[in-house]
C-alpha cells in the first residue's frame, strides 16, 4: 500500500515544541514518524552504516519499523562465509538490562535452537549488543533473516487448505512451548509472524538476495528552518534519509513452509475481550488463545469475525461483534462499555443474573431479540452461543475471494505436493520475472461443509467472553480440523528447573506490559 508520510508531531493547540524536521518528499511504504527520532528514542540507522562491535554488521537494507524500534538486514562480516542477518534496534525508552526481550530467553535455556525453530517454529535473538548514541543507549538484538509476513497468506494460498492448516498448527504449537515455559506472547497477529527463509538463502550473494525484494526508496531529511537537508553533523539525532522497509516476499522461492512469530504490540481486532477492556486481572495464557482464534480465522478465511478496522473509533463495532457472536456482554465487561461511555449501570440491571442481560449495543440487541423470538425461553441460554456459532458459519459458506489465477492455483499446487517444505509460488509474481502481467481473473474459496462445521465449532470454542471458558491449547492441537496433526508432533521438552516464583513473574510481567500498552493505545484512540 502507498501512503505518503505525513508528519504527525504537532497538533494545533499542542504545548510541544515544533518538531524542527521533515521529509522533502512523499515517502511510499512502511515508515516510522520522523518525530521518533528523539531523546528517548530512535537511532538513526541509515544503508551502509556498521553496527556493533568493530562495526560487525553492514546494513544492507530496512526490514521492518513499529512503536519500538527498527528492524535491517544486515551482513554479518564476522563470519567466515556470507551471512545475512536482521538487527532489531530498539528505542532507547525500551531498552534496559532487564527487558522483557532479554528475560524471555533464559526461559528457553537447554533447548537447542534446532528443536525451538523446527518443532516449535521459534526463533528467538541469537544474540544482543548495546549501541550509545544521540537519542540514548539502545539494545539491538539480532535474529535470524526470515521472509514476509502472514498477513496476505489467504490472498496468495486460500486454495491449499492443507497448507494453511499446517501453519495454524505451527502457531499453536510455538504457544505451547511458550506457556509451557511460563510466558505469554501478548502479541500474535498476521503482521507479527514471519515466514523463516529456506536452508542457505541466509548465505546468497548480496545482490541474488536484494534482486527478490522491492528496492526502497529513501527520501532525504530536511530541517524546517531553512529546507536543507540534514547531515549527521548539523542534526545527529535524525537519520539523514528516512526509508521504506521492504521483505522477501512469498513469490521469491525463498520462502519455507515453516512460520517464525515475533512481538511488537496488539491492536484491538487481535485482542480478547479483557485485553480489549483493559481488564488486567484476567489477562492470562488465555488471552493468547483467543488472539490465536483471531489468526486461525484469518489465515483460514482471510477475515477476522470481530472486524476488521483497528483504530480506536472503531471500538464500539467491535463490542457489536463480539455480542453477536458470544451473546450479551457479562461483567466485568459490561461495567467497562458503560464507563467508556461515560455512563452508569442502569438500575433496572443491578441484580440481574447473567443469563438476564440484553446486549448492550444498540445492533447486537436487536439481532438478539429477533433470533430470541424465533426459540423458546428455555432455549434462550443456549442459543447464545447456537446463533453465535451460525453467524460465524453463515459468513464462511459464502465465497471468500482469493488474489490469485486458475494458472497459478495449479502452478503452486503441483509445488506443494512436490516440496511440501518450500512455500509454493508463482513465477508471474516474482520481481525477476519477465513473464506477461498476472490477470485479473481470480479465484474464489468455496470450503466444503465439513470444514465449515469443524472450522466454526474450533473458533466458537475460542471466542468466549470468560478466559476460563476458552478452549485450552491441547484442546485446540486435537481439535479435528487439525486432521490429527498434534498425534505425530513433538512434545515440550520438560523443564524440572522451573520454579513456580520464576513462571508466576513472567505472567505478571506480562500482565503489566499488556495492561500499560493496550490502555493506552485505547486512551489514545492509537492502534
Amino acid at each position: 500500500m502507498c501512503t505518503p508520510y505525513a508528519n504527525p508531531s504537532v497538533l494545533p493547540g499542542d504545548d510541544e515544541e515544533e518538531f524542527p524536521y521533515d521529509v522533502e518528499d512523499d515517502v511510499f511504504g512502511t515508515v516510522e514518524p520522523l518525530d521518533d527520532y528523539k531523546p528517548g528514542g530512535f537511532h538513526p540507522i541509515i544503508f551502509g552504516d556498521r553496527l556493533g562491535a568493530n562495526g560487525r554488521f553492514r546494513v544492507v537494507s530496512k526490514l521492518g519499523a513499529g512503536g519500538y524500534g527498527t528492524v535491517w538486514l544486515c551482513e554479518d562480516t564476522s563470519s567466515p562465509i556470507l551471512k545475512w542477518r536482521a538487527v532489531k534496534v530498539m528505542s532507547a525508552k525500551v531498552s534496559k538490562p532487564d527487558c522483557a526481550e532479554l528475560r524471555t530467553l533464559d526461559a528457553f535455556h537447554g533447548i537447542d535452537r534446532s528443536t525451538l525453530e523446527t518443532n516449535f517454529h521459534l526463533s528467538p535473538p541469537l544474540e544482543h549488543f548495546w549501541i550509545d548514541g544521540p537519542n540514548g543507549r539502545h539494545l539491538a538484538l539480532v535474529f535470524s533473516l526470515c521472509a514476509a509476513t502472514a498477513e496476505s497468506i489467504f490472498t496468495n494460498y486460500g486454495h491449499c487448505r492443507s497448507l494453511i492448516k499446517d501453519l495454524c498448527f505451527q502457531l499453536a504449537k510455538s504457544l505451547e512451548l511458550m506457556h509451557s515455559r511460563g510466558l505469554c506472547h501478548g502479541d500474535f497477529r498476521p503482521s507479527n509472524i514471519l515466514f523463516r527463509l529456506r536452508d542457505g538463502v541466509d548465505s546468497l550473494p548480496e545482490a541474488e538476495l536484494l534482486k527478490h525484494m522491492v528496492p526502497p526508496r529513501p527520501v532525504r531529511v530536511i530541517s524546517i528552518e531553512d529546507e536543507k537537508p540534514v547531515t549527521r553533523a548539523s542534526a545527529p539525532s535524525v537519520p539523514e534519509f528516512l526509508i521504506p522497509c521492504t521483505s522477501v516476499p512469498y513469490h521469491s522461492g525463498l520462502c519455507a513452509t515453516q512460520l517464525a512469530p515475533g512481538w511488537t504490540g496488539i491492536p484491538t481486532r487481535w485482542a480478547a475481550p479483557e485485553e480489549r477492556f483493559g481488564v488486567r486481572d484476567l489477562l492470562s495464557y488465555s488471552s493468547d488463545i483467543w488472539s490465536l482464534g483471531c489468526v486461525i480465522a484469518w489465515l483460514a478465511m482471510g477475515l477476522t469475525p470481530m472486524g476488521h478496522e483497528e483504530d480506536g473509533a472503531w471500538l464500539d463495532e467491535l463490542s457489536i461483534n463480539m455480542e453477536k457472536h458470544m451473546g450479551p456482554m457479562p461483567e466485568p465487561f459490561r461495567t467497562k462499555f458503560y464507563e467508556e461511555h461515560d455512563q452508569k449501570t442502569p438500575a433496572e440491571e443491578l441484580g440481574k443474573a447473567e443469563a438476564e442481560f440484553e446486549p448492550v449495543t444498540d445492533i447486537a440487541r436487536k439481532e438478539w431479540q429477533r433470533h430470541r423470538d424465533e426459540q423458546t425461553v428455555g432455549q434462550k441460554s443456549a442459543g447464545h452461543t447456537q446463533f453465535g456459532r451460525d453467524l460465524l458459519k453463515s459468513t464462511m459458506t459464502d465465497a471468500l475471494w482469493t488474489g490469485v489465477t486458475a494458472v497459478e492455483v495449479k502452478q503452486m499446487s503441483g509445488q506443494l505436493l512436490t516440496n511440501p517444505s518450500k512455500l509454493p509460488f508463482s513465477d508471474l509474481r516474482q520481481l525477476s520475472s519477465k513473464a506477461r502481467p498476472v490477470s485479473h481473473d481470480k479465484l474464489s474459496v468455496k470450503l466444503e461443509d465439513a470444514e465449515i462445521d469443524q472450522l466454526s465449532d474450533l473458533l466458537m470454542s475460542i471466542f468466549t467472553w470468560h478466559p476460563k471458558d476458552r478452549a485450552t491449547l491441547q484442546q485446540v492441537l486435537n481439535h479435528p480440523w487439525f486432521e490429527g496433526r498434534n498425534r505425530n508432533a513433538a512434545k515440550v521438552p520438560s523443564r524440572a528447573t522451573t520454579k513456580k516464583s520464576v513462571v508466576d513473574e513472567a505472567v505478571e510481567n506480562v500482565k503489566s506490559y499488556l495492561h500499560a500498552n493496550v490502555t493506552n493505545r485505547w486512551a489514545q484512540g492509537l492502534s
